[in-house]
Order: C-alpha cells, then structure tokens, then sequence
C-alpha cells in the first residue's frame, strides 16, 4: 500500500512499446519510474503507485485479471483508444482511476499527483485506525512493557512497521529486544501465516554466502551432491530476519542490496531468474552511522532499508518501566518485595532486559515461597564498566 513521501515512485506494467515510450517521456525527472513486462516482476518496496497498461486484459488472460483485481486499488489504469469493448468494460468495473491515453504531460502530472495524495491518505487513515485497535501482544516476555514515553514510542514504531511492506531497521544494544522486535513485526504482518526465517549474518561465511543466500543446483560446483533452498527462496511469502547486519561483508551488502531493488535473483548453477516476496528485517548492535563514515557499510543499502528505523533505548535510559516489565514477566504466582524491585531499579543493566530475565530466573530460583526479596537478587557477580 502507498504512502507519502517526497518523491513519488512508480512502476508501469506494459509490453507496449508505445506506451513504455510515452510514460517514460512524461515522467521525466518529474517522478521515478520502473518499467515491467508483467505484474510477477513488479518490485513493490519500489513503488509506490503502479500504472497498468489496460492491452494486458486485452486477451482475457486469467492470471493477469487475477493481479489487476488484485492491485486494482492502489493503480491507476492506462486505457488506450484500440483495445476491445469487453476489456474497457473489465477496466471501469474493476479500476477506480483511469487515465485516456494518449494525455497531455499537464494534465498527467496533475492526475498522478491527485490519485498519489488520496491514496496516502487513505493509507494513513487505515494505518491510524489499525494502530488505535491493535496492541503488542501480552507473549512476548514483557520486552515493550511500560508507561515512558520512549517505551511507548518503540511499541508505537513496531505497530507501524508491522503494517508496511517497507524493509525494517532495527538498531540497539545487546539484550534490548531486537529480535523479539522482529518476532512481533512478523507477528502482526499480514505474512504471519508462515514462519519468519531469522538469520545471524555472523554465521555466514562470506565465500558461501551466494549459496546461502540463494541456493544452489545439484553439481553446480564441487560437493554440491544436493539441491539447496537459498533463504530467499524459503522465506518466499514471509519475512526474513537477518540478525548482526553490522558483521556482513561489503559482498554480502551487495548481495543483498540486489535483491531489495528487484526481488529477483539466480539459483547457482541456473541461468533463469527467480522471484521472491519477501519482507525483509534487519538488526544490528554496531554503530552503522560510524560505519558509513568510514565506508564498512554500504550508503545505498543503508538508505534503502531505513524506511522504517526503529532506534531501541537500553533498559538504563527507561528505568521507570522495570516495575511494569518484572511484573509482567513473573509468573502469576510469583511475588516481589518492594526493596526488590528499588534494588533492581538502581542496578545499570549493561546486558538490558536480556539481562534482566536472567536474573529474574536466577532470583526463583534463590526466593523461598515464591517471594522475591531483595536477598534473592543475584546479578551474576561480574562488574562490567560503566
């Protein structure tokens, strides 16, 4: 679904060669435009409004009906002057913006920049209602529990970035909630009928990674005895979880910029092109700004997946919410003594809330009558710097 932004992005769906010329001389630099053969290589993150070339529908072609339907809300219509009545019929009943062609470059660039602003406020309308409805659901450990305002703005973010098709950024310490961040992105989805696929990057090794990435034929190369999925090809249809993106190689960066831009990739040892739709997430620890100054982290790639930025707080910039969060991760028969919780309150939480569930199973384990006192608290007996 569209949203707003500066530049407006689309994607023209045609095999005319008239067409293609003509849209293309009307965008200009006025607008960013893709072009593609049919809707199965459209690249979604990049667009932002599809244009569709109503001769597609021209020979009744199930499978091109099936997309236009599909898309039909969020597209505008190209109907040229010679194509049958039957097909017009299809167009008006199915489209709710048609656009004559051939059109002056006036009125075009009016039109497009109408049908673009009711579409993001619609988007946004629907985004905002959604939000208002939905919460983070109770299983996730307590992770986003609280009332601070920057515990409320990262649940906010998450509901947010659950609800776009956008790839998602996730930045924060160790421990802070970065993969149950994720967890709940994907949860919320509309691809959470199927399993997200979660990565470390810092288990691919960079000579293996084409391969891991998108797999390989039987005897593409030395000891591939066997057919292998690459990750794309197994997320097809859901989200890809890539962990530590602060570790890949400026070749993994590459690899994976490729696939962002189009979708599309080559299984080794094949010649033909794969599609995937895919949802990607992405997490680090590392300081990527730093990175991008010194040139160990790709600017496209960073520009292309910062959509939706999610920047999580360490536990010791929003202690107000530990009372909320210990409560919430306990057991329902488990009590905590005040001086407990003051004393947890105090500590810094260098390994965040990772840290803290860990000393929370520590502590019942050490409480007796399922009471924890402030003498159950055991914080692992490691001094870390401050």
């Amino acid at each position: 679904m569209p949203d707003a932004q500066d530049l407006v992005r689309l994607s023209l769906v045609s095999k005319r060669q008239d067409i293609i010329n003509y849209i293309e001389v009307m965008c200009s630099e006025n607008f960013k435009l893709t072009i593609a053969s049919d809707f199965s290589t459209i690249s979604f993150p990049n667009t932002k409004l599809l244009l569709v070339d109503s001769s597609l529908f021209g020979d009744f072609d199930l499978v091109n009906l099936e997309y236009g339907e599909k898309y039909s809300e969020f597209s505008i219509c190209i109907l040229p002057q010679n194509i049958p009545a039957e097909a017009i019929n299809y167009v008006e009943k199915s489209f709710r913006y048609i656009l004559a062609f051939p059109v002056s470059i006036d009125y075009f660039h009016t039109y497009i920049r109408k049908v673009f602003a009711e579409l993001s406020r619609r988007h946004k309308g629907r985004l905002s209602q959604k939000l208002i409805q939905q919460k983070i659901p109770d299983s996730f450990s307590g992770y986003f529990w609280g009332n601070s305002n920057k515990i409320k703005s990262i649940r906010s973010q998450i509901l947010s970035a659950a609800y776009s098709k956008a790839p998602v950024l996730i930045l924060g310490e160790t421990g802070t909630g970065k993969t149950t961040a994720a967890q709940v992105i994907h949860a919320l989805s509309e691809r959470r009928n199927k399993k997200m696929i979660s990565v470390s990057l810092s288990t691919i090794v960079e000579s293996l990674a084409e391969s891991a990435f998108f797999g390989h034929k039987r005897g593409s190369y030395t000891n591939a005895d066997y057919e292998c999925l690459g990750y794309f090809e197994e997320a097809d249809g859901s989200s890809l979880f890539l962990d530590e993106l602060g570790v890949a190689p400026l070749t993994v960066q590459a690899m994976l910029l490729t696939v962002l831009e189009s979708g599309n990739f080559k299984k080794i040892g094949e010649n033909r092109e794969r599609h995937s739709d895919v949802r990607m997430i992405f997490a680090t620890n590392a300081n990527l700004e730093s990175m991008l100054v010194s040139g160990h982290f790709r600017k496209d790639l960073y520009f292309r997946i910062c959509d939706n930025l999610i920047r999580i707080p360490p536990l010791r910039e929003h202690k107000e919410d530990i009372r909320g969060m210990v409560q919430h991760y306990l057991d329902s028969n488990m009590m905590i003594t005040e001086d407990a919780l003051e004393l947890l309150q105090e500590y810094s939480w260098p390994g965040n809330i990772r840290e803290l569930h860990k000393c929370l199973q520590r502590a019942k384990m050490n409480c007796g009558n399922n009471v924890i006192t402030a003498d159950s608290i055991d914080f692992g007996g490691i001094s870390f710097p401050q």
